[in-house]
């Protein structure tokens, strides 16, 4: 059984193009990554810039995170040290980057998945064919 809708309703229902839905997802991952990532990055920086470390440095590589107090605040710095001891300097923004990329994808796609679902479910519901 289909519903009759009227212009208005149908209008809303069809006017979620998948282009829609893709700039929403873009909009809520930019709006909310920031912090969850930011939170854990504070209470666990080791562990979630370890995470980065198949990315951020060369294979065969490890990774260096060392943490230091200045007196006003704690630092930190993110490094790889290749087999033969030699360490490579500037990882720290890649690092950076790196995770909060993963953060920003991850809830990309679940926003992005939960509205592609709700599309579905509206458009079975209300019997609309695109």
């Amino acid at each position: 059984m289909h519903l009759k809708l009227d212009e208005l309703t149908r209008e809303a229902v069809l006017g979620q193009s998948l282009l829609s839905i893709v700039l929403k997802a873009i909009f809520i991952a930019l709006v909310s990554f920031g912090a969850p990532a930011g939170v854990l990055a504070a209470f666990a920086p080791r562990f979630f810039f370890g995470l980065t470390e198949g990315i951020i440095c060369p294979r065969g590589s490890e990774m260096v995170y060392e943490e230091w107090y200045d007196g006003e605040s704690t630092q930190f710095r993110v490094g790889c040290v290749d087999p033969s001891g030699g360490e490579t300097q500037g990882k720290t923004f890649l690092a950076l980057l790196v995770y909060l990329g993963m953060w920003f994808l991850g809830i990309f796609y679940i926003a992005f998945s939960v509205m592609l679902i709700r599309r579905a479910i509206i458009k079975r519901k209300y019997g609309v064919e695109t």
